[in-house]
């Protein structure tokens, strides 16, 4: 009996060795496996909705008689709010129309914003749809309030923006009824 027992006890002593070890790979398998799935949890999915809020902008159109600029505020989106994104938002805004009593819309019905492009220096440049020249009817005071009511709407809602460059059609605007140069940029300071 004792030889058996002298056998049996290193076979013992190995096997009780060995269940420990595979106990602990399997307990340290089952907190590596707990911990990544909290850190899964953790890590927002794009299947994940994050709510988005509103920004207020400035728009400033021609009053009802044509004499002076009223001021609308608008909300928008707040995910538009930085860069040309900001632009397009802005001037997309205007060009809908004021939804305030009292006031009119500068460009004609059915203009569209083609393109923003911001050149390094700063400056804007707005490209609208071709139907701008075609469509504009008006004279020396309806073609100053479109110019000077754009300009205000583009300083109040990005301030930084020195100058504003207005096409159709992706081709320069030299007048819309002979009154006011639009071949070049309008420096929007001169235009508050």
């Amino acid at each position: 009996m004792r030889a058996f027992l002298a056998r049996a006890l290193p076979f013992a002593a190995k096997s009780v060795a060995v269940l420990l070890v595979l106990a602990v790979v399997a307990a340290a398998g089952t907190i590596w496996w707990f911990r990544r799935q909290a850190a899964r949890a953790a890590v927002p999915t794009s299947e994940v909705v994050v709510p988005r809020g509103t920004r207020a902008i400035e728009l400033w159109f021609p009053d009802a008689e044509g004499a002076t600029l009223v001021l609308e505020t608008r909300e928008v989106v707040e995910d538009a709010i930085e860069g040309d994104a900001l632009m397009r938002t802005v001037v997309t805004e205007y060009l809908r129309g004021p939804e305030t009593d009292g006031a009119r819309r500068a460009f004609p019905e059915g203009t569209t914003l083609a393109h923003v492009f911001r050149d390094p220096s700063g400056g804007v440049y707005l490209d609208f749809g071709g139907n701008l020249r075609r469509e504009f009817r008006g004279g020396s005071t309806a073609e100053h309030l479109l110019v000077a009511s754009l300009l205000r709407t583009v300083a109040a809602n990005a301030p930084a923006v020195p100058r504003v460059t207005l096409t159709a059609g992706g081709q320069p605007i030299p007048t819309l009824a002979g009154h006011v140069r639009l071949d070049g940029p309008l420096l929007v300071s001169e235009w508050r």
